[in-house]
């Protein structure tokens, strides 16, 4: 009775069909819905005591996402809610939202791409999860056509997956942080480096591997990533995600621009899941500092993969 009670109002079924894929802070939803923070709360506490919200302090921020462990009838009225078509101005102010992360977060490597790397040491040095990352793709029957890596820092990856691969693309929508992949992979004619958005990129380019190493914290959508991935991968393609689980350490969102204080293992899987990738394989690493880095690799397996 509690949870179709709790699904009871408008607002609050807003609420849930807003948070169908997302995370977002209470501050957000309150611009997202047009609504009072005294109002919103209210509600958000409803949700939470009837078990559909779970939630999640980052700092001086609580941000709330659908919980994941929920029993059947839970399911079936949030299978309803997803029926739900979001009016124009409220999906306009979703994006809003995410321009403003986005926004944030390029202006912070604007600023400081000087310091990021040192900074970014501080959490753990890339030779650390890049040695994790190629031994996933080593142990894998990958065909060794097209490579793309996201965000490529240094270029060091960029470089181990030119001896791998027949064409290797490093993307990032940050020119200065470019500057130095392009002075390692300068001699490697099978390399090619775009200044562009990856969310940009076309479907009609596809890859045989895709990697992203401590990128998915900076961005708006974590979600809208993993499902732009599952786009660009080829059938029976690779995606591999190397990033920091869940931490309290705030100083790494002022030192390294991150947008999220790393994630759980089940909020990647579920990204990927509903993206419709299939967990391969996991690894976990614990680093300097307390902080530990999960590499999980998923599978294009919709369809049949090529020869």
């Amino acid at each position: 009775m509690a949870q179709t009670k709790a699904v009871g109002d408008r607002l609050r079924c807003l609420v849930l069909r807003v948070l169908r894929e997302e995370s977002y802070g209470v501050l957000e939803l309150c611009q997202i819905l047009d609504t009072s923070q005294p109002a919103l709360s209210h509600h958000l506490k409803i949700l939470h005591g009837a078990g559909f919200l779970a939630r999640r302090r980052e700092g001086n921020r609580i941000f709330y996402r659908r919980a994941s462990d929920i029993g059947e009838l839970a399911r079936a009225l949030l299978a309803g809610i997803d029926d739900i078509t979001l009016p124009t101005d409220l999906n306009e102010r979703v994006e809003q939202i995410h321009d403003e992360r986005r926004r944030r977060c390029e202006t912070f490597f604007v600023e400081h791409a000087g310091e990021f790397r040192v900074n970014q040491a501080r959490i753990s040095e890339s030779s650390v999860y890049a040695a994790g990352i190629l031994e996933l793709i080593d142990r894998d029957d990958l065909h060794p056509g097209a490579a793309l890596e996201i965000g490529p820092g240094e270029g060091e990856l960029l470089s181990a997956l030119a001896a791998r691969f027949q064409h290797v693309v490093g993307i990032d929508s940050a020119s200065n942080m470019l500057e130095r992949a392009s002075e390692v992979t300068a001699g490697l004619a099978n390399v090619r480096l775009l200044n562009r958005d990856f969310a940009d990129l076309p479907a009609d380019q596809r890859f045989d591997l895709m990697v992203a190493a401590m990128v998915v914290h900076h961005l708006a959508s974590p979600q809208g990533f993993f499902r732009q991935a599952a786009r660009l991968l080829v059938p029976g393609g690779m995606l591999v995600v190397a990033e920091l689980c869940s931490h309290d350490h705030e100083w790494a969102r002022e030192a390294c621009g991150d947008q999220w204080l790393g994630f759980e293992p089940q909020e990647l899987n579920a990204w990927a899941e509903n993206a419709g990738l299939t967990l391969a394989d996991s690894q976990f690493h614990a680093q300097q500092n307390g902080f530990q880095i999960q590499i999980q690799s998923y599978r294009n397996s919709s369809t049949l993969k090529h020869d």
